[in-house]
């Protein structure tokens, strides 16, 4: 048997070697090539994924003045925002001062067996779940001291970016964030996205919110998209948040199809009062979207917000024997959350100031 001949082999090995020695080189330098293959290098396709990157965030200094925690977020949610609106965002159901809700009055009857549905809930319009993914707390608790339990083990992510993050606080706790929404319906709409549904998929009686577990989507009625769109484009702004070119053409058609009305100017107003910041998609919509928003009268006079003449701050003071009086009373029990100082649950804290 002839033998093959050995002068090419070692050319070969040589070329073989000197390529590999060029693409280092080049690879060193970030240059991409793809000649060995006879072609340059093709241009990148230009995708617009939904951003998993956490852009410059916002220093503290420059965030909204939210309730410090998330119990004082709900108080301030139903006993001053939406103290004389008592009305749930997605299906429209009145609910009472004890947070009851009639099914009976806006078409959710089947729900009437399902507990979760007796009951108001605050729920994230952007959920917690999803903008906690753009901190690095919630990612990665370990990488946080403060997040460390005496046995070496982590807090889970949203334990510890509430323990460490006062970006990811201050949006768990914007009241721009939060509506009142039955139980069952915010169950049920979990974390999922906003978007389109094909079809009329309606798993609440003649509420017309949609939710397909199988792509993790929710579709709320028209009456809100617009009112969900701004709330978005609000917390995207303020939080540094991103929203995927996708998610910002839907959303923008959604504010164009359904403009602010009283009831939302109203609310933005009252929640820029509390926490002396607005919602510039709101108090500024024609000039960002374009489209002149309809006429809408003056807002009913905000709730009465829990004055703060003497500079109190949060974390000083727990109990009644400490407060001086009433006013300084309900401060700590609505803007800080110190629950104990309502210890019956009637709304009204420190019996012995305030009842008398």
């Amino acid at each position: 048997m002839a033998q093959r001949p050995r002068s090419r082999v070692f050319p070969n090995t040589v070329t073989g070697l000197l390529a590999a020695v060029a693409l280092a080189v080049l690879a060193a330098f970030g240059i991409k090539t793809d000649w060995f293959h006879g072609k340059p290098s093709a241009p990148p396709i230009e995708q617009t994924p939904v951003s998993t990157t956490t852009p410059t965030a916002p220093a503290p200094s420059t965030l909204p003045q939210t309730p410090r925690s998330f119990e004082a977020a709900k108080k301030i949610l139903y006993a001053q925002v939406y103290a004389d609106h008592r009305v749930t965002f997605y299906c429209g159901c009145t609910y009472s001062a004890d947070r009851k809700v009639d099914l009976a009055r806006c078409g959710l009857e089947a729900l009437a067996d399902k507990p979760r549905a007796q009951r108001i809930e605050a729920e994230h319009i952007f959920p917690a779940a999803q903008f906690g993914n753009f901190r690095p707390c919630w990612r990665d608790p370990r990488s946080f001291q403060g997040c460390l339990k005496g046995d070496g083990s982590a807090l889970s992510g949203r334990a510890c970016c509430q323990q460490v993050d006062p970006v990811f606080n201050s949006a768990h706790n914007d009241l721009f964030n939060l509506v009142p929404a039955v139980g069952e319906v915010n169950g049920k709409r979990s974390d999922y996205n906003w978007g389109m549904i094909p079809g009329e998929q309606r798993v609440f009686g003649t509420c017309n919110f949609e939710v397909d577990s199988s792509i993790r989507r929710a579709e709320p009625p028209e009456s809100v998209q617009g009112d969900i769109a701004r709330i978005l484009f609000y917390m995207a702004d303020t939080y540094s948040f991103n929203l995927s070119r996708q998610d910002e053409q839907l959303f923008t058609a959604w504010s164009r199809q359904d403009p602010p009305d009283a009831w939302e100017v109203g609310r933005s107003r009252r929640i820029k009062t509390l926490q002396g910041k607005g919602n510039r998609f709101v108090e500024d919509y024609a000039a960002i979207f374009g489209k002149a928003a309809p006429a809408v009268p003056a807002p009913a006079t905000p709730a009465p917000v829990a004055a703060n003449p003497s500079g109190w701050t949060c974390g000083t003071k727990t109990a009644c024997g400490q407060m001086s009086r009433c006013e300084e009373a309900k401060f700590y029990l609505s803007q800080c959350g110190v629950k104990r100082l309502d210890g019956d649950g009637d709304g009204i804290p420190c019996a012995s100031l305030c009842n008398r």
